[in-house]
């Protein structure tokens, strides 16, 4: 069996495991909301899916799942929870960060056995400091993170910082016991996440435990390999939307069954069916955008090349679309379904998830602008996309 057939048939498998765990999920959804956590036994059971590896490297034990997979099996888990499937993509995410960043002795150690480390935090957000300590080989790092999902359930977390006196931005790794927790996680929607703020305070950190942002030192990984942080965090919402408004439109129909036209229901009328028509046909129409976009990526990608800008701008800005047309999803709920998205349940849930979602930075109504932007050709030579902006020449930073 070669490598690439090998892949498909553990994402085959995983999508497998996600379906038959999708009863557990929505018999555990309010608990977990109420813990503001996964309950233990959504924890085991997505731990033995696999799920955590998604994009870890295939020489490490990983599913090494490319970007077009990845959309699929993010989309499948968004659907059936959606703080779910905000958390696992964080910290499958990070935890593949590591695995392809981190030194071949930290690796060993991490990755030894078929074990894997569940990593959680900030790899993007340099918000701490860190002072470089020569004699013990590492660095005292101090400093704040915010918005870290699956915090809860990570056995280490990244710390990213800028060094002292040469402003390099570096990542350490460290046990989740090296730092403090502030339990603060009291959010409308993306309850079950935790989504936590931690704090270092004079934490050492060994140099093997440290890496780069940069590509130069990361193992091979089709997940990963050419991308930047924000493009794979645009993917990660852009399936995650899609779930979450595929998710809206499947109660809205099951709300429909259930209720008789004759009494003038408001998910009965002809409005309604034309709405909801409309905002089905949006979803596919983002799905088929999004494959085709990143199919198209992937195939460049595979030849050692570098998106172009155009490619690049149409990662984001299906990103964007999808957001939009979760939200306007959420929209149509809360016109049609009256009382039932007030009351608890997997309507009212979804209903508040999908406004938590798109609080994301990259993407926003502001992003889809910049796409603009880059796509009318109005911007002068040498513009392109820094991490969630646009970098114009001759443009004040």
């Amino acid at each position: 069996m070669t490598r690439r057939t090998d892949t498909s048939t553990r994402i085959s498998t995983l999508l497998e495991r996600l379906d038959a765990i999708h009863p557990l999920l929505q018999a555990e959804a309010a608990d977990s909301e109420r813990l503001r956590r996964p309950t233990p036994a959504v924890q085991d059971a997505l731990r033995d899916s696999g799920i955590f590896t998604l994009m870890v490297p295939a020489a490490l034990g990983g599913m090494e799942a490319s970007p077009v997979e990845m959309l699929q099996v993010m989309e499948r888990l968004s659907h059936a929870d959606a703080s779910l499937g905000w958390l696992v993509r964080a910290v499958a995410s990070e935890t593949a960060t590591a695995a392809v960043r981190l030194g071949e002795e930290a690796v060993a150690e991490l990755f030894s056995d078929g074990s894997c480390p569940l990593v959680g935090g900030q790899s993007t957000s340099f918000t701490g400091r860190a002072v470089r300590d020569e004699e013990a080989g590492g660095y005292r790092v101090n400093g704040v993170w915010q918005f870290a999902p699956g915090v809860s359930m990570a056995t280490h977390l990244n710390l990213a910082v800028t060094v002292d006196g040469t402003e390099e931005r570096l990542v350490c790794l460290v046990p989740r016991a090296s730092v403090r927790i502030t339990d603060n996680w009291e959010m409308l929607g993306l309850r079950a996440t935790a989504s936590l703020d931690y704090r270092a305070e004079d934490v050492f950190v060994e140099d093997r435990f440290v890496f780069g942002i940069g590509p130069v030192h990361a193992r091979p990984a089709r997940s990963m390999e050419g991308l930047s942080p924000a493009l794979l965090a645009g993917l990660h919402q852009a399936a995650w939307s899609q779930g979450v408004g595929r998710r809206m439109l499947d109660e809205l129909r099951d709300l429909t069954r259930r209720r008789d036209p004759a009494e003038g229901s408001p998910v009965t009328s002809d409005e309604f069916f034309g709405e909801f028509a409309r905002h089905f046909s949006h979803v596919r129409g983002t799905m088929a955008l999004l494959r085709e976009t990143w199919e198209t990526n992937e195939a460049v990608l595979a030849t050692g090349a570098q998106l172009s800008d155009e490619q690049e701008t149409m990662s984001r800005l299906a990103c964007s679309l999808a957001t939009r047309t979760a939200l306007e999803i959420s929209q149509l709920v809360h016109r049609f379904a009256g009382a039932q998205v007030m009351r608890d349940g997997a309507l009212q849930r979804f209903f508040r998830d999908s406004h938590a979602g798109s609080q994301h930075r990259g993407s926003s109504h502001i992003v889809t602008q910049k796409c603009g932007r880059m796509l009318s050709g109005t911007l002068p030579a040498g513009a392109h996309w820094g991490f969630f902006d646009l970098v114009v020449p001759g443009t004040a930073a």
